[in-house]
């Protein structure tokens, strides 16, 4: 019987929330499945898109958009929109608000938006429902991120569906490209199943209000999937089962469309949480709670992959980020929640993080020497202030 727990490449362990299976040599799926990069015909995959979304668009002509692009407000979504019209289509732009977005975000959101000339739809989703909704989500899970991933992949699916817009392009598909739970030849799809399984903790709408949340059923529609046979009409295909996903690499390309970076001192990756800040801080002290380790390591593992750190380097680099404290009261303001509330969550839900805890000032990192590509020039990528602003363009400072 296999009883490995630690990937032999990469900083991947069993505790990995999406999961982690380890061969008789100790490489997990994560990084097995990355090596299929280097054998797939890309080329030939993008021809195979081409065709697919040709055959879904067949009967489209009338309408005046071809799919939507739901967006994060980070660098992924300008290489999704930047696919997207490589593959002559016309794209509607979709953000669901998470409330969790510094004023960075909004700005590289209108970046894009008025970059490529594209037409925006922003759902705001009602600020004292979703509010519950997260405080739902912390009592039930010590997770903030149920609500927002309920509306991120709920909205898309009836917006097309209302719209009759066929198709939806996703960016990386997680579970493939950070674990490897399927093969980039499997092409997986959007589904019903997918959402439940790798988004929502396998807890629907219907049970995640069912107790504890004081929410209207009206409110409580926006966070539930489609009906199944309607759903079904629309196709969401990921782009990384057709194109050598490379984030950093990716992200790095875009630059020239105006996006901004942000520098922080929790991780290397100035692209994936820009413009998100204060939502990094809580998750990562949550995930540490839960399953004793930060996004960082994913993204240390990602690079390992990619051959641009080796494991000790990235293993003593993690080592470095995980000691940085992160001060999470701003967030618990915002939510409501008093200070006696806050000190109880923390004594109560928090008892392996609370050592994370703090608003003291870190050591800086330099994380630069422990790469070996030259693609990294932190002196070249805009600094950018620290931000706490959660409404469209409303500051509560």
């Amino acid at each position: 019987m296999n009883k490995m727990t630690q990937c032999s490449l990469c900083l991947d362990d069993i505790k990995h929330p999406m999961g982690q299976i380890f061969n008789e040599s100790g490489v997990c799926t994560g990084c097995t499945t990355h090596k299929e990069k280097d054998l797939i015909n890309w080329d030939k995959k993008w021809l195979k898109l081409e065709k697919k979304c040709a055959k879904i668009l067949k009967n489209n002509s009338i309408n005046a958009y071809d799919c939507i692009i739901p967006l994060n407000a980070d660098a992924e979504d300008y290489y999704v929109v930047e696919l997207a019209l490589k593959l002559n289509l016309r794209p509607l732009l979709l953000y669901v608000n998470s409330y969790f977005g510094t004023d960075l975000s909004w700005k590289n959101l209108h970046t894009l938006e008025t970059n490529f000339d594209l037409d925006l739809i922003t759902f705001n989703p009602n600020i004292n429902t979703y509010k519950e909704a997260v405080r739902t989500s912390l009592r039930k899970f010590n997770s903030i991120y149920w609500p927002y991933q309920a509306l991120k992949t709920a909205y898309p699916v009836r917006l097309a569906l209302d719209m009759k817009i066929p198709l939806i392009l996703w960016g990386g598909l997680q579970a493939t490209e950070q674990v490897g739970k399927f093969s980039h030849n499997d092409e997986a799809e959007m589904s019903g199943w997918g959402r439940s399984q790798h988004d929502l903790f396998s807890v629907d709408s219907v049970d995640f209000f069912g107790t504890g949340a004081q929410i209207s059923d009206s409110e409580q529609f926006h966070y539930g999937y489609s009906d199944l046979k309607q759903a079904n009409k629309v196709t969401g295909l990921y782009l990384s089962n057709y194109v050598r996903w490379d984030p950093w690499k990716q992200n790095h390309s875009i630059l020239k469309y105006g996006f901004t970076p942000e520098k922080s001192q929790y991780t290397f990756d100035q692209f994936e949480r820009s413009g998100s800040s204060v939502f990094y801080k809580i998750h990562d002290i949550l995930r540490y709670e839960k399953h004793g380790y930060i996004k960082v390591k994913d993204q240390l593992s990602r690079e390992i992959r990619h051959g641009r750190i080796l494991s000790d380097k990235a293993a003593k680099l993690y080592a470095e980020y995980l000691n940085q404290d992160r001060d999470i009261k701003p967030f618990f303001d915002w939510l409501g929640v008093t200070d006696s509330g806050f000190e109880l969550f923390i004594k109560e839900r928090l008892a392996h993080a609370q050592t994370k805890i703090s608003n003291k000032n870190n050591v800086k990192i330099n994380s630069k020497d422990s790469f070996n590509f030259d693609f990294i020039h932190d002196n070249e990528l805009p600094i950018t202030k620290s931000f706490l602003i959660y409404y469209k363009g409303i500051s509560e400072l």
